[in-house]
């Protein structure tokens, strides 16, 4: 989730395409075209990344966005997503 006139928004975006492999698929969501997205998720500040529904990283993570599974493994310990998830679909 990102908000348009964010400047950390942009880069984390470059951050997570520069350290991203072929086989990951990056989505951005505009906060303000998505709220239903953001609260079904706990949005409460931008930059928020959702890595596979189990990770949320709000803001910029302590270390780099880099595609390994050792990257992965941090990301859960130190920033796991602690809400119950509901289905939500774009589909409205």
């Amino acid at each position: 989730m990102f908000s348009a006139n964010c400047p950390l928004c942009n880069k984390i975006v470059d951050e997570i395409e520069a350290g991203r492999c072929a086989g990951c698929q990056l989505i951005v969501y505009n906060l303000a075209e998505n709220l239903e997205l953001a609260r079904s998720y706990g949005v409460r500040v931008v930059p928020t990344v959702i890595i596979d529904g189990e990770v949320k990283i709000e803001g910029r993570p302590d270390i780099p966005f880099v595609c390994s599974d050792e990257t992965y493994a941090h990301f859960k310990e130190r920033y796991p997503l602690t809400i119950q998830l509901t289905p939500w679909s774009d589909e409205s």
